[in-house]
């Protein structure tokens, strides 16, 4: 294996050892909340964060990315983007600020307003630790990038288990978040202790947007598209319905989609060393996504198996509305995970513009769906979910064979063990949980989950075993490293 080739596996590594840490937090603090918590608690607060988070994601427009794919003149870069953070975080703060009345007008929630006030000062403090992780993140420096990433989440579990314990409600989900950023920023500046200035560099400010600009503008695209039925949802069904979507969503998330957006966090940096080598970026795609299916198909075929017994063990008996959400959900996240590290390969040949008018098209087909949906209550909008990904991937993958070079033929056969591993597991797991239904959810989860991992990994180990090898040796050697 090549140096960079070691040194991406053991970025991944890392990041996935940060990934499976900080979602085990976020597990166990999820089945503590939803007990002490109602829904409708989640839904409130579900409105105010779905604005935090929509600014959030435009909030460094681009440049954090940008930095990661320049290769030259880092310093001054780095001074210029934090600069331009701080700027760009007074300015969203000051627009969240005057805009919060309008916007708990529009969600017929007035309590909205001085949540997201308060929430906005994550705006403000965010970026005093957001350079310092897009230069870990550059520098593949993983191992680092695990202390803010798993002290932030200890923190804010802490802080809002405490408060909701004591009877702050709503308010323990706010402050638990704010207490996450101030423990990022101080753990960031831990990790790297990197000196910057408040300097803005118009030289390299011109060389960054040139990046980032496209890259922004996707950004604002996919944070409609990653928000858009939470504000559907919160405008038209209400703070209940909201609070059972947002956890569920949040389930699916952590445990499907978060595979590959935790790949992709080690594969951009990594990929854009190899920018101007196409083969190499080639065989890189068609690798990450064998290894990524996978992963996601018995999650993916777990959660929609299994949901009944998963709301009940994880969420309690107030959550069961929740359980035909977490059968579709998967069913979207999985269909859109096919190949979507593309996006890492056109960020790192410097055509972002591609993510752009991608999310463009995704936005244009999602947006409708959506809105027939949301009239058959949750339901209807995870079946619109999971029609939008169907077309939307067709796209993709067209895109993905004219741009990267990729034949189907290639792609089909990186698909060919997921393929194989998954209807193992359907054929025999499915029966299974009907079959021990009378039983605990406990021990109904504890049977399907074994099951289910000893005939997905066996039916690799018997039909797909060079896979199984190659992954193995692969994960072995980024261990002894």
């Amino acid at each position: 294996m090549s140096h960079a080739g070691r040194r991406t596996v053991h970025a991944v590594a890392w990041n996935y050892a940060s990934f499976a840490l900080s979602k085990g937090v976020v597990l166990i603090t999820m089945a503590i909340l939803t007990r002490l918590l109602p829904p409708e608690t989640f839904g409130i607060v579900s409105l105010a964060t779905v604005v935090i988070s929509y600014f959030s994601l435009l909030q460094d427009l681009g440049l954090g990315s940008a930095l990661i794919q320049q290769r030259s003149e880092v310093q001054e870069a780095a001074n210029t983007v934090y600069a331009a953070n701080l700027l760009i975080g007074i300015f969203f703060f000051a627009v969240t600020f005057a805009a919060a009345p309008a916007i708990a007008a529009f969600f017929h929630e007035p309590a909205v307003t001085f949540m997201l006030r308060i929430l906005a000062l994550t705006f403000v403090i965010d970026p005093f630790g957001s350079v310092h992780i897009a230069l870990l993140q550059r520098d593949l420096a993983f191992r680092k990038k695990l202390i803010p990433d798993i002290g932030r989440l200890l923190v804010k579990a802490a802080v809002t288990i405490v408060l909701a314990v004591k009877g702050y409600g709503a308010w323990s989900l706010i402050i638990g978040q704010l207490s996450s950023s101030v423990a990022g920023v101080v753990l960031a500046r831990v990790a790297l202790r990197w000196k910057l200035k408040i300097r803005i560099d118009k030289v390299q400010l011109n060389r960054l947007l040139k990046f980032s600009i496209p890259f922004m503008g996707f950004n604002l695209i996919n944070a409609l598209v990653s928000n858009i039925e939470f504000v559907v949802i919160g405008r038209t069904l209400g703070d209940a319905a909201l609070g059972i979507y947002s956890i569920t969503y949040r389930i699916v998330d952590m445990l499907v989609m978060n595979v590959w957006v935790v790949l992709a966090g080690a594969m951009f940096p990594a990929l854009a060393t190899i920018q101007h080598q196409p083969h190499l970026l080639r065989r890189a795609f068609l690798s990450v996504t064998q290894y990524v299916q996978v992963f996601i198909v018995p999650i993916s075929l777990g959660l929609i198996i299994t949901a009944e017994p998963i709301v009940k063990v994880l969420l309690g008996s107030q959550w069961l509305d929740a359980i035909p959400v977490l059968r579709l959900l998967p069913v979207a996240f999985l269909i859109f995970s096919i190949g979507t590290t593309a996006g890492d390969v056109y960020k790192a040949i410097g055509r972002p513009a591609l993510l752009l008018k991608m999310g463009i098209v995704h936005i244009a087909i999602l947006v409708p769906l959506l809105l027939y949906g949301v009239r058959y209550h949750l339901i209807g909008v995870a079946l619109s979910l999971i029609a939008t990904s169907v077309l939307i991937k067709t796209v993709h993958l067209v895109v993905v064979v004219r741009v990267i070079g990729v034949k189907v033929s290639e792609l089909m056969r990186a698909l060919r063990p997921a393929f194989v591993g998954g209807t193992a597991l359907t054929v025999v797991t499915t029966p299974l949980i009907y079959g021990i239904r009378d039983e605990p959810p406990a021990i109904q989860l504890l049977v399907a989950g074994v099951t289910g991992a000893a005939t997905y990994f066996g039916a690799l180990w018997l039909l797909e075993k060079e896979v199984v090898i190659k992954g193995a040796n692969t994960i072995l050697d980024a261990v002894r490293r």
